[in-house]
């Protein structure tokens, strides 16, 4: 599996170069509001004595945000940025989380309807999730490789502005020593400047 994220990976950071060969089609700029559903049930918490899973998948609420260089009408590279928060009560503890993300990869687009564009996407990257606990000194991080495969669908308000009705996501990491099958869910504000007719 590793060796197969690290292929797509490495095409992913690639594609840039053969964007640059394309003709410009203008760059998108999107941010909003996110929802993770968090697979941590199968995880040891880092701060107890015996092994101690989570036991549940809980949801953590942030932002996401994104720059889209379209390099043909059709195709475009995605750097994306995400922050997710949230608390789970473990042995009477609240244990607060947060997690960063920053992933690139290609994005596909199907621009012939003129309000609506379906979008899918292939993102790989890092993620890092710390988890604390509150009113203590006990805090603890972990880093891994991160994939991101979904797509939304945008709708046009304006001739620089869209709407992201929905982006939804597999969200794959693997922190503190096992995988979490995670699944995302983002919507907000597309600013569109230059190329495509904007």
């Amino acid at each position: 599996m590793r060796r197969v994220v690290l292929l797509f990976g490495l095409l992913a950071f690639a594609m840039p170069q053969v964007a640059l060969a394309q003709r410009f089609q203008g760059i998108e700029i999107f941010g909003g509001y996110a929802y993770l559903r968090d697979n941590l049930s199968s995880t040891y918490s880092p701060f107890y004595l015996s092994p101690t899973r989570f036991g549940n998948d809980f949801p953590l609420n942030g932002w996401q945000a994104s720059v889209t260089e379209n390099a043909t009408d059709w195709l475009g590279i995605t750097q994306e940025f995400g922050g997710f928060y949230g608390t789970e009560r473990l042995q009477g503890f609240d244990n607060h989380f947060s997690m960063f993300s920053i992933l690139s990869g290609p994005r596909f687009s199907y621009p012939r309807l003129k309000v609506v564009t379906p979008f899918a996407h292939a993102l790989f990257g890092y993620d890092q999730t710390s988890v604390s606990l509150p009113g203590t000194n006990l805090s603890a991080t972990s880093s891994s490789y991160a994939m991101a495969l979904g797509g939304g669908m945008d709708v046009k308000v304006s001739g620089h502005i869209a709407i992201r009705l929905f982006q939804a996501d597999y969200y794959l990491t693997r922190d503190f020593g096992s995988t979490q099958n995670n699944l995302r869910f983002s919507a907000g504000v597309v600013f569109r400047f230059g190329g495509r007719g904007y």
